[in-house]
């Protein structure tokens, strides 16, 4: 199973293995309706799937393909019920006799393998995307590639990386295995994660602010609706603005000055 941060990335990787005669699948959001079908045979033998932000998706993937999806595949879906669930049965057991054959050659080559073309901003979503290897005490494995030129390096730690590699001496082609390196990369995961965890505590701050504001709007509507308390809320609102009119046309603390009378009665007029 191959791993990539966004739709555009999985379908050029999937130009690509078209180009090599690789056959594959393609899960991304263009393929919501066979989301479970394209899950449930992804660990079928020399099967390759190409996925953006695999989360659990609902459908766990089983070494050597899904028995009950294949044998749905397999049936005509106009015959009669009875006619349907006696065929099933048959293709059924013949389903799961080659699920167990092709689950024996995968265990034999390690089981499922997790190829990373990037890491995501968020450690969570490569972790779930690690999480399809080795469900259910199945082997399996994973392996990330990372380029310098990734948007997450590329922000957040690609000059101090850069300089990490000069100062090891590692050649343009080489592949890069060291633990400072993943160090580097989880710190700029972590600072990702950071920076969105600050954006949903702001937005939940507006949020509480704005639904106070609801609150008082509404509570005020009812009590004008049902009548109660409307003469003193009238008066209220008549004694404030009042005080605004007076602020707006007498210096605060000053004595000497003339008064615009003439000035407070068209604000009075024009309201």
């Amino acid at each position: 199973m191959v791993g990539t941060i966004s739709i555009e990335k999985s379908e050029k990787l999937s130009a690509l293995l078209k180009r090599e005669g690789v056959t594959h699948h393609v899960l991304n959001a263009k393929q919501h309706d066979r989301e479970a079908e394209i899950v449930a045979q992804a660990g079928r033998f020399k099967a390759v799937t190409i996925s953006t932000n695999m989360a659990g998706r609902g459908t766990d993937i089983l070494l050597g393909g899904n028995p009950e999806f294949l044998a749905r595949q397999k049936i005509d879906a106009s015959l009669s019920p009875e006619q349907y669930r006696e065929e099933y049965e048959k293709v059924l057991s013949v389903m799961k006799a080659q699920c167990e054959e092709e689950k024996k050659k995968v265990v034999e080559q390690g089981g499922l393998h997790i190829l990373g073309t990037e890491r995501h901003e968020s450690r969570r979503i490569d972790n779930q995307l690690r999480g399809r290897a080795g469900r259910q005490g199945d082997p399996g494995s994973s392996h990330f590639f990372l380029s310098l030129e990734d948007d997450l390096l590329r922000i957040f730690g690609s000059e101090r990386i850069s300089a990490m590699m000069d100062r090891l001496g590692i050649e343009e082609n080489e592949p890069i295995i060291h633990p400072w390196i993943s160090k580097a990369i989880e710190n700029a995961q972590k600072r990702v994660e950071g920076h969105n965890f600050d954006i949903r505590k702001h937005l939940l701050e507006y949020d509480d602010v704005l639904n106070q504001q609801r609150h008082l709007v509404y509570d005020m509507r009812r009590e004008i609706l049902s009548g109660e308390k409307i003469k003193d809320r009238i008066l209220d609102m008549v004694d404030q603005e009042i005080s605004e009119i007076v602020d707006q046309n007498i210096p605060e603390k000053v004595t000497d000055v003339k008064v615009d009378f003439g000035g407070m009665e068209d604000t009075v007029r024009n309201f």
